[in-house]
């Protein structure tokens, strides 16, 4: 009997170890095949990521002559060159009146599209093509000579708060474009060819500019005449004061309602020439360009952009060029002279 129960005893130690055998098989097949899954996972990863990143290099060697801002057209004939520099080598000879899309303008040279390809044109051998009212808002600085930088502020109505703002400037003989055109607000209520004091307008028409101000130091490489604002710069904007529309500075604050000068919308900014010269009463008061509170909220009568595009206009602005900014919906700009 004991050497029965011996034996069955041997018999389910050897079952015993033999499933616990293929247990640890079956243990370390599964552990194989995590490592193999693993490695399919990372090897994918990496091929998925290798043809994203020769997409993305295609689409963007294949786009970057697609996002074009603006058409010439050739005057008489010119050198499509492989840099901007007149020494570069020639890729091709373009005939007059061929027109290229243009990516940007840099100084004299235009980056422009020819096929899929990008090549440089000389500004002196090319003019800019303009919509109908680009055409029309540019002769209005026919008669006035010595303007040769322009900043068109336009909206499509006038009870638009958003608003286009894009540069002009003279140069080369011909109107061209300096900026991308830049996003701005005016005032609450709109725009108004009859502005009234306190009626929350920007006024439309054709006016210089005047002097850049701000409550930081004056940008570096800025020609523009600039004045840093403190605690006792006021603008007055009380029509039956002496001052009305005019720029203070006192040690006392005035006693008539005013502006400080000093506050962040004023961070930088410039003077727009409205109601100054001469000044009328009640026509309206402390018209500027300066920066936005943001996209979505409008003024009491000025024109604001972003921060880093007012600092772009006023280094823009040359005392040699007589800047003027024209404001106008769609409409009214044929009824400005």
């Amino acid at each position: 009997m004991r050497g029965w129960l011996q034996e069955m005893n041997h018999k389910q130690s050897q079952i015993k170890d033999h499933k616990n055998k293929k247990a640890e098989e079956m243990r370390v097949q599964e552990a194989d095949m995590k490592k193999i899954t693993g490695m399919a996972i990372i090897i994918l990863f990496l091929l998925i990521s290798i043809f994203n990143g020769k997409a993305s290099a295609a689409v963007t060697q294949q786009s970057s002559c697609s996002k074009t801002s603006f058409q010439i057209q050739i005057k008489v004939s010119a050198d499509l060159k492989e840099k901007p520099d007149a020494k570069a080598k020639t890729l091709k000879k373009l005939p007059a009146n061929q027109k290229l899309g243009v990516i940007e303008r840099k100084g004299g040279w235009y980056t422009v599209c020819y096929g899929a390809k990008t090549g440089y044109i000389a500004a002196s051998q090319a003019k800019e093509l303009y919509s109908s009212q680009e055409n029309l808002m540019l002769s209005k600085f026919k008669t006035r000579l010595s303007v040769k930088q322009v900043l068109a502020v336009t909206a499509n109505k006038p009870t638009d708060t958003k608003v286009t703002i894009k540069a002009y400037e003279f140069t080369y003989g011909e109107w061209r474009r300096t900026f991308k055109p830049m996003a701005g607000v005016v005032g609450k209520r709109g725009l108004s060819s009859n502005k009234v004091e306190g009626d929350g307008k920007a006024p439309m028409g054709i006016f210089s500019m005047g002097i850049g101000f701000g409550s930081q130091a004056k940008p570096a490489g800025m020609k523009w005449s600039y004045k840093k604002t403190t605690k006792y710069d006021y603008w007055i904007d009380d029509y039956r004061s002496k001052d009305y529309n005019k720029w203070v500075t006192s040690r006392k604050a005035p006693s008539v309602s005013h502006e400080k000068m000093n506050n962040p919308l004023y961070k930088y900014g410039a003077v727009i020439n409205y109601n100054r010269y001469p000044v009328v009463k009640k026509k309206g008061s402390a018209i500027f360009l300066h920066v936005w509170r943001g996209p979505n909220s409008p003024t009491a009568g000025c024109i604001a952009t972003d921060e880093r595009n007012v600092v772009s206009i006023l280094k823009w602005l040359n005392p040699d060029s007589k800047p003027h900014i024209l404001i106008s919906t769609t409409d009214h700009l044929k009824k400005i002279k």
